[in-house]
């Protein structure tokens, strides 16, 4: 097999990373559906119903039908790496998944994702509890204090989009550096690998449009393995 001249050498891994930590959007609706009071209607009167017929005997148990022994699936067995192989895979999403690195990215990301989506929440539920009270209060509240209420609702609603708008460049601003620092850490282990292996180059399934590959080519355990270890 010949070796093109530009992947002679120790060349340095270059990974195309895709953003893999996805941050939720927080987004919460501010539109109230007003509610129609309803009139309970009168219960009907009762119908004469006729006598209950006689149950019939219930059928004598029946031993319970024995159950088969649950199929145990065979633990899959790695596909060994290629000897003379020259070129490797690693899967950038499943490292991400399955390492300890990853994992406490994703926890993080969950954290900040659920604080700010109970500060959105709480304010939501101020710009609701003002826009009944303002509907409510139309044919019994002077017009002053309507156009106070009005006003405080305003402000209310332009306070939260401001707080919605932070909260998701908040979001994504930990998700960049969370990215950040997991290239940092991996992008050196994928290095080693190919250097101790001496491949010419480590592509990431996500980015390579691989439609076919040998299974043992997939260095994504080891590098899983060696990320964990140096954690």
């Amino acid at each position: 097999m010949c070796v093109p001249n530009h992947l002679e050498g120790p060349a340095k891994v270059q990974t195309k990373m895709t953003r893999v930590m996805i941050a939720t959007v927080l987004s919460l609706g501010l539109a109230v559906s007003a509610v129609s009071a309803q009139t309970p209607a009168a219960p009907a009167a009762p119908r004469p119903t006729a006598p209950a017929a006689p149950r019939p005997a219930a059928p004598a148990p029946q031993a319970p039908a024995a159950q088969a022994p649950p199929v145990v699936a065979p633990t899959p067995v790695a596909a060994p790496f290629p000897a003379d192989a020259k070129i490797a895979f690693i899967n950038m999403q499943l490292i991400v998944g399955q390492s300890k690195l990853g994992k406490s990215g994703q926890d993080k990301m969950k954290e900040l994702n659920d604080r700010k989506s109970g500060e959105l929440a709480t304010q939501n539920k101020q710009v609701q509890t003002l826009q009944q009270e303002i509907a409510a209060g139309q044919a019994v509240l002077s017009a002053t204090v309507l156009a106070q209420k009005n006003a405080e609702l305003d402000r209310i609603t332009r306070e939260t989009q401001f707080k919605q708008e932070q909260a998701q460049a908040d979001v994504q601003a930990l998700n960049d550096q969370l990215l950040e620092e997991f290239q940092a850490k991996v992008l050196p282990i994928i290095e080693q690998v190919r250097s101790e292996k001496n491949l010419w180059v480590i592509f990431s399934t996500g980015d390579a449009g691989v439609a076919a590959m040998h299974a043992g080519l997939d260095l994504s355990q080891e590098v899983i393995k060696r990320l964990d270890a140096s954690k």
